[in-house]
């Protein structure tokens, strides 16, 4: 009986792989955000659990499959963070903040 290996997305490398993208990609220049490190640290906590995102807990059969999966949920945390940073300089937002 042959053992199977499988493998798993691993949140370390999604969280690399999307500070990256926002920090030193060529488009997070040209998307002129700042650097919410304590943002990127609460989404992620937050949008990196299995309950949120089903795809951390599946397994897969080769590591190139695990990766695919990385780079998908990489890509989606960088929308996230990118929508939430654009909506917190929308105008209307910053009123509705300060009426809190």
């Amino acid at each position: 009986m042959a053992s199977q290996c499988l493998f798993y997305p691993l949140r370390s490398v999604i969280r690399c792989v999307a500070k990256a993208h926002l920090t030193v990609a060529p488009e997070a220049y040209e998307a002129d955000l700042v650097w919410d490190e304590a943002l990127f640290a609460e989404l992620t906590t937050t949008f990196l659990q299995p309950s949120v995102q089903p795809l951390l807990a599946s397994s897969y059969e080769s590591r190139d499959e695990a990766a695919v999966v990385e780079g998908q949920l990489a890509k989606s945390l960088v929308n996230t963070y990118c929508r939430i940073m654009r909506q917190r300089q929308d105008a209307r937002v910053q009123q509705l903040n300060a009426l809190l």
